[in-house]
């Protein structure tokens, strides 16, 4: 698969991605303050006379409308359980910014700290439960003399799994696509979904550049659900080629589940066919359960046909057997 972690570096490295991630999915009344159209990047290596280099995701500087600064750090978690730590490490990496920006001098020395606003995304397979407060990690009492002693902080959340299809399919956003890509479940609601992704991108140019790391996501979604990945050249697709070629691979994918389900059945039926074949007798035993099955999938079974199954040789009946699964009708069971 192509890395993912870094697809999500990519799209939310973008201006517009970023503004759109916040406008949609940041429910805070002070987001209408931000100057998001005017939001410059922020290197997000740490190099901090005396501490280790360290690496954060991705760091926005964003200008308020009644002055000043805010910077927004995000980042992102991609593990299948949430972290009970993920407090701790925001905080590290808050101080890291301060202390960053003290020692670029982009801070006056007789001036206050600029605020921070730390946005954790989280795609895991789990919802997130653990706190994003550093207050409910600290074992102590309310009212204890030790609480003014220990530092503070939260982080925001967005957590993907947490929103609705309903929900994401009402918002104009290219987040709510990406998010909706996420949560696919089946491949088989992938090609619509591209088709949705290419229309937005049509509709919004000022995004035209994430076309290719849409298609990457996309083929990356269909992977992970069990569709084989094409070949591509240089980790590249065209995002217009994806639906024709999601479409193609659907159909080798639908023959492989059906084939695979057709074992699967064809092992349940054996199994069955024999405990029924040592409890009943064997002849009377496999044409019992195979009448039971026609009718399960036929419906009532008329005389001629109980009959018929009841003479028929135990190769015969393990042929109409195998038939079950494809036929359309009773007389495809028994044709030849």
């Amino acid at each position: 698969m192509i890395d993912h972690d870094g697809l999500y570096h990519q799209l939310y490295s973008h201006p517009q991605m970023m503004a759109d991630l916040v406008r949609q999915f940041v429910n805070e009344p002070w987001v209408a303050d931000l100057d998001l159209d005017r939001m410059e990047p922020v290197k997000s290596k740490f190099h901090v006379p005396g501490l280790p280099k360290r690496e954060s995701d991705v760091i926005w500087r964003i200008p308020l409308r009644s002055g000043a600064d805010v910077y927004l750090l995000f980042m992102l978690e991609f593990q299948s359980e949430p972290d009970r730590w993920m407090i701790l490490r925001v905080l590290v990496y808050m101080c890291l910014l301060w202390l960053q920006l003290i020692h670029e001098k982009k801070i006056p020395s007789s001036g206050p700290l600029p605020p921070l606003f730390p946005v954790v995304l989280h795609n895991g397979d789990s919802p997130w439960l653990t706190p994003v407060r550093l207050k409910d990690l600290i074992g102590l009492p309310e009212g204890s003399p030790l609480w003014c002693y220990q530092p503070d902080g939260q982080f925001f959340l967005i957590d993907e799994g947490r929103f609705p299809k309903a929900d994401l399919e009402k918002r104009d956003s290219l987040s709510s696509l990406v998010f909706m890509v996420e949560q696919c479940a089946s491949p088989e609601a992938l090609p619509a979904l591209a088709e949705a992704i290419i229309t937005w991108l049509t509709d919004h140019p000022e995004f035209a550049e994430l076309r290719q790391v849409m298609a990457a996501m996309l083929v990356n979604a269909m992977t992970s659900l069990g569709v084989d990945q094409p070949e591509l050249v240089n980790n590249s697709i065209n995002l217009l080629e994806v639906p024709t070629m999601l479409q193609t691979r659907m159909e080798a994918w639908k023959n492989q589940w059906k084939n695979q389900k057709k074992q699967e059945w064809r092992q349940e039926w054996y199994q069955e066919w024999h405990q029924e074949w040592h409890q009943e007798g064997h002849q009377e035993g496999a044409a019992s359960f195979l009448l039971r099955l026609l009718q399960r999938r036929f419906g009532t079974l008329s005389e001629s046909t109980i009959q018929r199954v009841q003479a028929a040789d135990q190769s015969t009946l393990e042929m109409w057997g195998d038939r079950i699964l494809d036929a359309q009708s009773l007389d495809e069971i028994f044709l030849g």
